[in-house]
């Protein structure tokens, strides 16, 4: 009987620990996600391969054109902008001042519309989630306008 109730106990914990790392959604799933419909709003970068992101990236999309606000490399916010493209479920962009986006991603926003998941397609995939948000105006405003040859946009 002893036994019947350690490993009872020790199924359980099994469970626990196999669950920890879901999040589920409103109803107790998963949240799906959509395409990129619902891409035109304001994100905040949050995780990069399921590890918080200990650095700050904006951006906002809009009638086929992004503003992306970064604080990746340097103390201060570096402002870049220009077009994205929707492809079927494959998200990708050029800047204005030149140059594509270092690749395409894949992935899409849930349902709700609170979460965008980027999935880079290059040759080691990484796992962007952004959450929705405003961008603060402290952000825009002090995010330099210039985009600067040393800096790597983050796109």
């Amino acid at each position: 009987m002893k036994s019947l109730k350690i490993w009872s106990l020790v199924a359980l914990i099994a469970l626990a620990m196999t669950a920890c790392n879901k999040k589920p959604g409103p109803g107790g799933e998963d949240p799906k996600l959509g395409g990129f419909d619902k891409i035109e709003q304001e994100w905040k970068l949050v995780s990069v391969d399921g590890v918080p992101a200990d650095f700050n990236v904006y951006i906002s999309f809009s009638s086929g054109t992004f503003a992306l606000y970064q604080q990746v490399y340097s103390v201060d916010f570096k402002f870049y902008e220009g077009e994205y493209m929707v492809d079927g479920n494959t998200l990708s962009g050029n800047y204005f001042d030149g140059g594509d986006w270092k690749c395409a991603y894949t992935g899409g926003i849930t349902e709700d519309g609170k979460t965008m998941t980027l999935n880079s397609k290059d040759a080691h995939p990484v796992k962007y989630v952004y959450e929705s948000c405003t961008i603060p105006e402290i952000v825009k405003e002090e995010a330099l306008s210039t985009r600067s040859v040393e800096e790597i946009p983050f796109l």
